[in-house]
């Protein structure tokens, strides 16, 4: 619903991505979702950390844990496109003791969840354009399709004719309805940089149990044999079915110089045209 009460009070400002003009943040007025987080191996996550000040979070004595999160965007502020994130969940801040189960109970308590974006395809031009050149998300175009059926909804993530991994999950009942944030961590420029997807999630359901969802990898793939070698269980320790949500992207935390004078010059070129 592009009148929401969500969204009032939250200034966007106009910008060019892709050739295109967009306002940020990036409204999403109308989305479904499913997710599942599956514990992985620990020693393995903290190799794939550019940067000591990314810290995996410990599930238990040499357990991380990997999400896996698709997302189907109906409507938003720069057209329909579906998304898929492959995310290590960390321990924030960095420096806090990390102890089994600590960053993930006081995420769950907080409905704030920091996370290391490993790898995150979407399925539009302008999608892609605009995570990698404002915050060095790690996107690629990729098939990203949805099926439901049988009371279970599943999606298909594929590059060519490449299949890299299949996530099913129960179509679960949705009494739950609450607001979280979801901090996305990545590196950009030889530093940290961040950003914040806020999620306003009307219709939503969680279960814990290992049976409300698969995860179905790929042979050949680079993606599909990364996840092989990383998680433990094709299980989940908890999935959650999201039946509509609207949500904000806000900018990069960091405005580096780098970022701040192609948005200058656009600012400037506006300024002369009109």
């Amino acid at each position: 619903m592009r009148r929401s009460p969500f969204v009032e009070g939250v200034t966007q400002s106009e910008v060019m991505i892709a050739g295109e003009p967009a306002k940020v943040p990036i409204f999403y007025y109308d989305g479904s979702a499913i997710g599942a987080v599956f514990a992985a191996r620990l020693g393995a996550l903290r190799r794939l950390m550019p940067d000591p000040r990314f810290c995996p979070a410990r599930l238990a004595p040499g357990l991380g844990a990997v999400a896996i999160t698709c997302f189907e965007y109906h409507d938003t502020g720069i057209g329909p496109y579906n998304e898929l994130a492959i995310s290590v969940i960390l321990n924030d801040p960095w420096f806090l003791p990390n102890l089994p189960g600590r960053a993930l109970v006081s995420s769950l308590r907080r409905r704030q969840l920091h996370a290391w974006v490993q790898h995150l395809p979407v399925t539009t031009e302008i999608a892609r354009a605009g995570g990698v050149d404002f915050y060095n998300y790690p996107k690629f175009i990729a098939g990203i399709d949805f099926e439901e059926s049988n009371g279970q909804r599943s999606c298909r993530l594929s590059e060519g004719a490449e299949h890299i991994l299949t996530l099913q999950g129960k179509l679960l009942a949705t009494p739950r309805s609450e607001q979280f944030q979801l901090f996305s961590h990545l590196w950009m420029d030889r530093q940290p940089q961040s950003s914040e997807f806020k999620i306003n999630a009307s219709q939503m359901g969680v279960s814990l149990s290992p049976a409300a969802a698969t995860l179905q990898l790929g042979e050949r793939h680079p993606i599909a044999r990364e996840l092989a070698r990383l998680l433990v269980s094709r299980r989940p320790i908890q999935y959650q079915y999201i039946a509509n949500f609207e949500g904000i992207l806000y900018g990069p935390e960091h405005l580096s110089l780098g970022l701040l004078e192609p948005l200058i010059g656009q600012y400037a070129a506006r300024a002369t045209t009109a």
